[in-house]
């Protein structure tokens, strides 16, 4: 599934997997959005998908803050910018 932060984004397009790279995953909204800042200010536009970890693993046990993670994604041709900044 992924998450628009911002009513102003368009919808995703479900081929982004060959024309976007992984470049950060996380728990954490806040240090996705620390780093999803620091892209956007810098002219890459990131996508983010969120993952509900509990359909796959089942939330017995598990901390509520490790129930749902953050993937962002660059275009290909931002990728080793992106991991410069990102670092």
């Amino acid at each position: 599934e992924f998450v628009n932060f911002r009513k102003e984004e368009r919808p995703m397009n479900p081929l982004y997997a060959l024309t976007h790279r992984l470049v950060f995953s996380t728990f954490s909204r806040e240090a996705l959005e620390g780093k999803r800042k620091l892209l956007e200010d810098s002219g890459i536009q990131p996508l983010v998908k969120s993952h509900n970890t509990n359909l796959q693993t089942g939330s017995l046990g598990q901390l509520p803050e490790y129930q749902v993670s953050y993937d962002l994604y660059v275009p290909n041709a931002d990728y080793e910018e992106a991991r410069h900044l990102i670092g």
